[in-house]
């Protein structure tokens, strides 16, 4: 297994040079065979744990285990507590997606802080075919069937190459010690009733069926580049951004061969359902005025063009995280980001509608939300900090678009009235290394 984890890695460029890696550890037999691996191959690494004080006692217990075992390989420890199903409540979510916004957004906290290369995860093979099938039962388009990919950003999956069977095995064979999570076992998520109810069902038919689902989705990953490049050009042939809404040319639409299905494909981005999708398709010669829903969305059909926007109860409450990785944003607001070196040739611009920040003073995921009253910055150009409601009344806007001033932010700090003035404590300088450059 060591040779074979070491062999997968090394197709992918793991390591690297002066790499330091930040792993996920739960103290389950999946991630604690992975810093096994990672500690035998010599990798630089710091390990982070999260306890949702989900499970009482059992949840503490697996935070001192995994403590006790980085503290004895000299290893970096990061521990966060959460009360997770407050969380859960005070954002309308389910505890599991609770979690797991939790758990990744302190991750990514931990590796800008700490200066981590990328954040490393224990999803094995099986992970991937639970995903596949939970996304097939959803609905899904070929993305949903391309599963989880080895890398995403800052995150790699080292052990997708392994099924269960192997991690378990290589954890008997290597006496790795690891705690069981009993909530695994039990069937009231719906991954686990596909884990312990369907998969091994489909097993019986294929006993090798978690190999054939991983050389599926790389031949899906592969088909679903190529369609990922053809649908940006049909985005820029039909699709325009204007104050927030992102209008879809119904004949521009239409011109498409196969419309009904580059639809969907743009659709899905504002989380419409395929469902939603074909009826969207079905109504495009209807009248004007009829409505479509997603959790986040509204689509308006309005004569020639598809209008979509963001709910209201979203837009009142809503926080959007923005990934180190993210190159572009259609809501809230259409946003571009762009990265380069700082050289003398770069001219910053001068259009309000671009943010040219030093990206090595951001700690991702950045944050976009409408401002709040107490909020304040520095605007470019001056010294102190500045009220928001104060620099807005100061720039003479108007009330109803005070009402939809966006502001982005790192961390606590705000670097960019959208569309206005970005925070001078983040203007490039002759010791910035790496601009970001965001367009609206």
């Amino acid at each position: 297994m060591l040779q074979r984890f070491q062999q997968y890695c090394a197709a992918h460029g793991w390591p690297g040079d002066n790499a330091r890696w930040l792993l996920a550890v739960s103290g389950g037999v999946d991630s604690m065979t992975l810093a096994h691996l990672c500690y035998h191959s010599g990798w630089e690494t710091g390990i982070a744990h999260c306890n949702f004080s989900l499970r009482g006692n059992d949840s503490d217990d697996d935070e001192r285990f995994v403590g006790q075992w980085a503290q004895e390989h000299k290893i970096p420890f990061f521990s966060t507590r959460f009360d997770t199903k407050n969380y859960a409540a005070a954002h309308g979510v389910s505890t599991q997606m609770a979690a797991r916004t939790l758990r990744y957004n302190r991750f990514e906290e931990i590796r800008a802080a700490q200066n981590y290369t990328g954040i490393v995860t224990a999803h094995h093979a099986g992970d991937n075919a639970e995903t596949i099938l939970l996304n097939l039962t959803r609905g899904t388009g070929l993305k949903g069937l391309c599963g989880m990919q080895p890398a995403s950003g800052y995150i790699i999956r080292p052990l997708l190459f392994a099924t269960r069977r192997d991690i378990e095995a290589c954890a008997a064979a290597n006496h790795i010690v690891y705690r069981e999570d009993a909530s695994n076992a039990a069937i009231d998520y719906a991954r686990n009733r596909i884990r312990h109810k369907v998969l091994p069902e489909l097993q019986k038919i294929n006993p090798s069926l978690t190999e054939s689902l991983q050389q599926t989705i790389g031949r899906l990953s592969r088909t679903y580049r190529i369609i990922e490049e053809e649908r940006k050009k049909i985005i820029a042939r039909c699709c325009s951004f204007v104050n927030g809404e992102t209008r879809i040319s119904i004949p521009a639409l239409k011109a498409t061969p196969q419309y009904d299905f580059w639809l969907f494909e743009i659709l899905q981005s504002f989380h419409f359902s395929g469902t939603v999708a074909e009826e969207v398709a079905s109504a495009l010669d209807a009248q004007s005025g009829k409505r479509f829903y997603s959790p986040a969305h509204i689509l308006v059909k309005d004569r020639d063009t598809l209008i979509i926007t963001l709910r209201p109860d979203t837009e009142k409450h809503g926080e959007f995280f923005i990934t180190e990785n993210c190159k572009a944003l259609s809501a809230p607001l259409p946003m571009r980001f762009e990265r380069r070196r700082n050289d003398k040739n770069y001219i910053p611009s001068r259009e309000k509608n671009v943010a040219t920040l030093a990206a090595d003073k951001l700690k991702f995921p950045l944050t976009l939300r409408l401002w709040r009253n107490g909020d304040a910055f520095i605007p470019f150009g001056m010294k102190g900090m500045k009220k928001m409601s104060d620099f807005l009344i100061d720039e003479k806007v108007p009330l109803h678009e005070k009402n939809q001033q966006y502001v982005l932010l790192s961390g606590n700090d705000i670097i960019w009235a959208v569309g206005r003035r970005i925070d001078e404590r983040y203007k490039i300088t002759n010791e910035t290394g790496e601009i970001l450059i965001i367009k609206n």
